[in-house]
């Protein structure tokens, strides 16, 4: 191959690790000091793709094949690249299991998986690998645990992963981690260490201030969605615990009245007339709000799954006195939109063309601000409970409402832990029915 060629394709491999890191960016802003922790280096040599915590060493050949064959995989790669670095794994003194005794492979591995745990765990669109057997076990075994790589490492020696070395390195590596050994025989790493510590630091604090003003950015994308059923969780079986008795007009076919059967008994003798009751007491709801998070932190597909349960939970006559009142309620960092449900009717008509409203940062608050000022105008007198479809990602109300509230996730994730003590936490994932339940 000649210099030119050799140029212009070391070139290519470099665009395209911008290309990626430029993705990478939008997603985590809070990365910008990381992104920029490490300088690129084309080596055809190398083989493959990797770094010592001060360059970012690629083969070109190798690179261009593997983002041709698939660019997600090399996306998630540099992610997992900057991960190793950020949470210092290159570097092995004390943060090594067993100091330079120990099996530095497992070591390798351990590391691996970690990195790709936490990447699992943000659930950005597509840095998923799909549904792989090993990796989905291997995440269920981890899950419930405070890990970290050390820890993974003691799992891994003590066998708690039921593959072999092979199955779980084709299933969590991807950088070569002999880069590692090259920074350290050529001594890069005290310095580089102390930058890397340097910028995790840097890189919590910015996490933290965009977790603070994770619901201030209002959203103005707006998509036309169709409201579908999901799942089979018995939300009739969950309100009944808010609901209120009242007498309704229908028929009763469980009682009959009095006035009638003395009649028949008096005048026919022994042939009481028997006539339904034409109303009867039911404990169901008035008054429900219904909010669903359009943050862009919710997929296209988490958000018809919201819509889906709203579907099912609003085509359920017995939930609801004839005269109801709920309110659907679309939020991101603000009120989007709302829409008031008075009838069986009205809903059915509102659910064929609905506009999802949103797509911008998360905050749960608005919401009870605007129940707040709805009861203050008396437009809402009897509200029993608030229903919450979201992923989690947001700000919550530090004070408990005077009614009931019911955060309401489609899969479980890490973030379920953030909602306050005052409020239900239900879990309901859709394609599989199952459902739990916390207070």
């Amino acid at each position: 191959m000649d210099r030119e060629t050799q140029k212009r394709r070391e070139n290519l491999g470099i665009r395209i690790l911008q290309n990626c890191r430029n993705e990478l960016y939008s997603y985590f802003p809070y990365l910008d000091g990381a992104f920029a922790g490490l300088r690129y280096c084309p080596e055809e040599k190398a083989g493959t793709i990797g770094t010592d915590g001060e360059f970012l060493y690629f083969s070109p050949s190798y690179l261009i094949r593997a983002y041709g064959e698939n660019p997600r995989s090399i996306l998630r790669g540099y992610l997992h690249i900057l991960l190793h670095c950020l949470y210092l794994h290159p570097f092995y003194g004390e943060i090594f299991p067993g100091g330079e005794k120990g099996d530095r492979v497992l070591w390798n591995l351990a590391c691996d998986m970690w990195v790709e745990e936490i990447i699992e765990r943000e659930q950005i669109p597509g840095l998923s690998p799909g549904r792989e057997p090993v990796r989905e076990q291997c995440f269920w075994l981890m899950r419930g645990q405070k890990l970290s790589a050390e820890k993974l490492y003691y799992m891994l020696a003590g066998g708690r992963f039921p593959y072999t070395f092979k199955e779980l390195c084709q299933a969590f590596s991807f950088d070569d981690p002999r880069f590692w050994e090259k920074g350290k025989r050529e001594k890069r790493g005290a310095g580089t260490r102390k930058k890397w510590e340097e910028l995790r630091s840097l890189t919590g604090q910015k996490k933290q201030q965009k977790k603070k003003r994770a619901g201030t950015q209002k959203g103005s994308g707006e998509e036309e969605m169709e409201a579908r059923p999901q799942g089979k969780f018995d939300y009739r079986k969950f309100l009944k615990r808010f609901a209120v008795p009242r007498e309704e007009v229908e028929l009763d076919t469980e009682s009959f009245d009095y006035i009638f059967y003395n009649l028949g008994m008096e005048r026919y003798g022994n042939t009481p007339l028997i006539e339904p009751l034409e109303y009867k007491e039911v404990n169901r709801l008035e008054e429900l709000v219904i909010a669903i998070d359009t943050s862009s932190s919710c997929s296209e597909e988490t958000v018809r799954g919201f819509l889906g349960e709203t579907y099912r939970i609003l085509e359920e006559k017995e939930n609801f006195f004839r005269k109801m009142k709920v309110y659907l309620i679309q939020c991101d960092s603000c009120i989007q939109d709302v829409k008031v449900i008075h009838s069986e009717e009205e809903w059915k008509a509102y659910s064929k063309n609905i506009k999802i409203r949103g797509r911008g940062g998360t905050d749960f608050r608005p919401v009870f601000h605007y129940i707040s000022r709805q009861q203050e105008k008396k437009e809402i007198r009897n509200l029993k409970a608030l229903i919450y479809f979201t992923d989690g990602d947001g700000i919550y109300p530090q004070s408990r409402p005077e009614y009931e509230t019911a955060f309401v996730f489609l899969e479980k994730n890490a973030r379920m832990d953030r909602v306050p003590d005052w409020a239900y936490k239900l879990l309901v994932p859709a394609k599989t029915g199952k459902q739990e339940e916390e207070l």
